[in-house]
């Protein structure tokens, strides 16, 4: 029963007139009293019970039925007298229960009510006036309120003690006595007083100023500088005398390239060590090697070696995609990389553990398709994983059963848990075993059951038998009294209960006796997809905290195995018995109340995210992640158009108030339109190339263009891309090479045009990424060739332009924005070598030239902080990056077989180099550093030269020259005393 506000009751109760004859006969007063006793000690059936897991118990928070005395005892005294006509009263009752983690809660006090019942009705029937009980207890809490008061109470209780008598001073009005609201008057005013004068001592105490005392300070002590130790350092800087610097020795780093079976451990230290010391490089290996080699790798795992490769496949996509989204910063492109290879890993993984347990082919993979249309993907070699991943995620889905899922919350046959269960002979007898204990324990308690009831019925007796000893005085000895003490006794005899371990459903029970002991091949298959799916393509969902989780159970944590990679588990949120209110039971008892049924309701528990597992993969949505993203500036209200396909043209026409006041009508229209359509994107491309009518140079161009040219989108039945069909047309393909042509020959000569020579690129590398076959192909590969060596031309011609005109600048702020555009321009002239016929693009020495001077160019350049750069200076550095690790080979190869390239470009950006002994590398073939030795002359000393071929670091004599040492440039002091402003150290041409 639950009332709003108060609860409005009506006392005394029941009234019989009992005639003074009867009342006064001994017989009627001895059974009337023995009747109140019995019912104050009885529950009988009128106690509260409640049902939990199939068994009934006592309810003890909950209050006893009155039933016994409102209507039985009611009942016998009507036979001996008749219903009573008497004055009533109403009282309004707030019968507040307060609990939080206790056994009983804390109720109004029944004997307070009582007490002011009686007083009411005493003070009714004297019918002084109509409001003298509410005087009575305003009088009464005055006088508490003063009691109170001289015994100096805390502020809080004074204050509301203040508020009561007030407010019942108020709601007495002038009914109230003259002297009675004078003394209450006086009350309230010698409170208030007392509580303003400690605010004031408060205010004293806070007002008080620390003490400030200036002459007592040594100004002249307190800021002389002694350097104590620095006078010889001191003394050699003011001499004339200079000493030669001493010569540096170089050892160069071995970046040892690491296989599979290196990242694939059970404990991945070896990834993270190479992580920790090159970051970018080995998520580039780990990519590199799943890609070329997991297929390979799974197919020559033994069965017997299922569970111990499951781990190592489930630790490092764990590892690899925590490491990756920390270190790619949201760069969409690798991004998508990331979770193309966290997909491959996973497949590896559902590989082996259905055919370690091939029932779990008959069960959704969970894993959607739909993920891997939102990826950023223009190479072949990654567009050829995502095909394959798709072919076998549709495969795994079409042999799946409709709605069947090992998440699934239901409980019956067709559950894995269940169906493993049934065909696992060691679950089984993990459960008999369980069971055995579990009737034994229960034996044991239904012996103690018929021990204690027998106690309690002995004590019973000898209570029975026994008297109440009284003092001297003739009164009740309550402390030497033997027989209180065996009722004490009798009444706090409890027993506890006995919970079953297992649920009474068997399909239930199976399943918790799988998760005892779950295997571990598919406990990683199970960790890996909640990874995969709530960690990377989930947004956050607010936790919750059950009552108890299975491992903490303890009756069933003896049975239990846990994995230490496990996050999937069993919880419930209703208690046990033996965790509840319900764990003691009253004696005398039965077995039906002290043996019960399991009191846990468990449901499948994610202890990382802290949810319930069927409420996990509510929103898979990675194309946030998956996507560009505009700043600040005239574009920024284009975001979803960007973004997302499913705008209509209308939709883009009726946006037009959305249009920045500095962007043209026409480019907010095309924008919006270019991705109207996913089928129509490739179209939309060729018409703006030839239109015109979007800033080709803007960066948000760019990034849309890259958008619709690399978002994979869906494949067809037959695995065909269908957003990108429009490349596997050769006409199409030829008349989209002619446009960019055109456009190349529109922006040359004009440095200012980098961006559109970047979109020209990519476009040309997603084109040449195409499944278009040789015959058609020929023609069109070798136009995309040629457009690339002309792009690559041009672009470096104006590194050349920019490189002098950042010599001969002296303004600080131009030398920034020249230096800014100088590495965003040699990292595009080296994108048009990222293509997969690179040996076609590096045939000659000046190929090498242009690819290994824009390497040294764009490292001289680059702060030791990328974090400092715009977001497509970063971009255009990290796919640099990703093509000097992917053309780290070809490059060794050329240059051992003694490629002039290296020499030409070492001579471009040091003009006054002189060519010495033939470059060679250091060390081992894992090795990206290579040196040589400059020609001695007259005057000149021969200098040892240092070149890395992976990030373009060249080194004078081991040293740095052109610009500082990353360890200074990244020192707190150094940024702190120079912000944003660009240190030379030594230009290239002096040296």
């Amino acid at each position: 029963m639950g009332t709003r506000g108060k609860l409005v009751c009506s006392y005394p109760g029941p009234a019989i007139a009992v005639p003074n004859e009867v009342f006064e006969d001994p017989l009627f007063v001895s059974e009337l009293a023995h009747f109140l006793c019995r019912m104050n000690e009885d529950n009988l059936d009128a106690a509260p019970t409640t049902r939990k897991a199939g068994s009934t118990v006592a309810e003890e928070r909950d209050t006893v039925h009155p039933r016994y005395i409102t209507e039985l005892l009611t009942g016998i005294l009507r036979g001996v007298g008749r219903p009573a006509d008497i004055q009533r009263i109403t009282k309004r009752i707030g019968d507040d229960v307060v609990w939080n983690n206790s056994r009983l809660p804390w109720r109004r006090s029944s004997l307070w009510l009582i007490i002011r019942v009686a007083i009411q009705t005493t003070l009714k029937c004297n019918a002084l006036n109509r409001n003298i009980y509410k005087s009575f207890m305003l009088f009464f809490m005055n006088e508490l309120a003063q009691k109170a008061l001289l015994h100096d109470m805390s502020n809080d209780v004074l204050q509301w003690t203040v508020a009561k008598i007030s407010r019942r001073l108020k709601k007495l009005g002038k009914s109230a006595a003259e002297w009675l609201s004078i003394t209450v008057l006086e009350t309230c005013t010698s409170i208030r007083t007392l509580l303003d004068e400690r605010w004031k001592q408060v205010q004293a105490i806070d007002a008080v100023s620390p003490c400030w005392a200036p002459s007592a300070l040594d100004i002249t002590a307190d800021t002389q500088l002694s350097l104590l130790h620095s006078g010889h350092y001191i003394s050699n800087v003011l001499s004339s005398i200079h000493s030669s610097p001493p010569s540096s020795t170089f050892t160069p780093e071995i970046r040892a390239r690491a296989t599979l079976e290196d990242f694939l451990t059970v404990d991945g230290a070896f990834f993270q060590a190479a992580h920790k010391h090159e970051p970018h490089l080995t998520l580039y290996d780990v990519e590199r090697e799943v890609s070329l080699g997991i297929d390979r790798w799974v197919a020559g795992i033994l069965t017997s070696d299922i569970d111990s490769a499951s781990e190592k496949l489930e630790l490092l996509a764990k590892g690899y995609s925590t490491a990756a989204l920390q270190t790619y910063n949201f760069n969409p492109e690798d991004v998508s990389r990331m979770f193309l290879t966290v997909i491959e890993l996973w497949i590896a993984l559902d590989k082996l553990v259905t055919r370690q347990i091939p029932m779990l082919a008959d069960y959704s993979p969970e894993v959607p398709t739909s993920l891997l249309e939102c990826l950023l993907l223009r190479h072949p070699e990654n567009l050829q994983q995502c095909h394959l991943a798709s072919q076998y995620l549709r495969s795994r889905h079409a042999a799946a059963k409709d709605g069947w899922s090992v998440f699934s919350a239901r409980a019956d046959g067709n559950s894995f848990a269940v169906r493993y269960y049934n065909k696992s002979s060691s679950l089984q007898t993990l459960k008999s075993m369980i069971l055995k204990d579990a009737r034994a324990t229960r034996a044991t308690k239904l012996e103690q059951l018929q021990t204690s009831n027998a106690l309690h019925a002995q004590l019973q007796e000898q209570a029975a038998r026994s008297t109440h000893v009284l003092s001297s005085n003739g009164k009740h000895a309550e402390q030497r009294c033997g027989k209180c003490k065996l009722e004490k006794r009798i009444k706090e005899m409890t027993i506890e209960v006995h919970e079953w371990p297992l649920p009474t459903d068997s399909c239930r029970a199976a399943i918790v006796v799988f998760e005892l002991k779950c295997p571990a091949a598919f406990n990683m298959w199970r960790s890996a997809t909640f990874h995969a799916l709530v960690d990377l393509c989930s947004s956050p969902r607010e936790p919750t905290k059950p009552f108890i989780i299975l491992e903490k159970c303890s009756d069933l944590s003896p049975y239990y195995t846990k994995h230490p990679k496990s996050r999937v588990t069993l919880a419930s949120d209703t208690k046990p018995y033996t965790k509840s209110h319900y764990r003691k039971t009253r004696i005398p008892s039965t077995e039906q109340k002290v043996c019960l049924n399991s009191g846990l309701d468990f449901y499948c528990f994610d202890t990382n995210h802290s949810t319930r597992i069927t409420d996990a993969f509510g929103s898979l949505d990675i194309s946030s992640l998956c996507s560009y993203h505009l700043g600040h500036g005239p574009y920024q209200n284009l975001q979803k158009y960007l973004q997302d396909t499913a705008h209509t043209s209308n939709d883009v026409i009726c946006s037009k108030v959305d249009c920045d006041k500095d962007l043209s009508m026409h480019e907010f229209i095309a924008f919006g339109h270019l991705r109207s359509g996913p089928s129509l994107q490739w179209l939309n491309i060729l018409r703006e190339i030839r239109a015109n009518s979007l800033s080709f140079r803007r960066d948000e161009v760019h990034m849309l263009l890259a958008q619709a040219a690399g978002q994979v989108g869906p494949y067809s039945n037959n695995g065909e891309m269908v957003w990108h069909r429009e490349l596997e047309c050769s006409s199409f393909c030829s008349s989209l090479l002619t446009e960019l042509e055109s456009l190349v020959a529109a922006v040359s000569g004009n440095w200012l045009e980098g961006m559109t020579m970047n979109t020209v690129t990519l476009l040309v590398s997603r084109l040449l990424a195409r499944s278009l076959s040789v015959e058609d192909g020929t023609d069109i590969t070798h136009q995309a060739h040629q457009l690339l060596r002309t792009v690559r031309a041009e672009t470096f011609s104006w590194v050349v332009e920019l490189m002098v005109k950042l010599e001969s600048t002296a303004n600080e702020n131009e030398k920034l924005d020249l230096q800014s555009r100088l590495r965003d321009t040699a990292a595009i002239c080296r994108s048009t070598f990222h293509i997969v016929e690179v040996t076609q693009l590096l045939k000659t020495s000046g190929d090498l030239e242009i690819l290994l001077s824009c390497a040294i160019i764009i490292q001289d350049n680059t702060p030791a902080k990328l974090d400092t750069l715009s977001e497509m200076s970063r971009l255009l550095i990290e796919r640099d990056h990703h093509l000097s690790w992917k053309l780290w080979p070809q490059i060794n190869d050329t240059i051992e077989k003694g490629n002039k390239g290296i020499d030409l470009a070492v001579k471009r950006v040091w003009p006054t180099y002189r060519q010495g002994s033939h470059w060679h590398r250091c060390g081992s073939a894992s090795c990206s550093w290579f040196t040589s030795t400059t020609l001695k002359c007259a005057g000149q000393e021969p200098q040892k030269l240092h070149l890395d071929i992976l990030y373009g670091s060249l080194l004078v004599d081991g040293k740095t020259v052109g610009k500082l040492p990353n360890t200074i440039q990244q020192h707190s002091h150094f940024t702190t005393i120079f912000p944003n402003v660009s240190i030379f150290c030594l230009t290239w041409t002096n040296c």
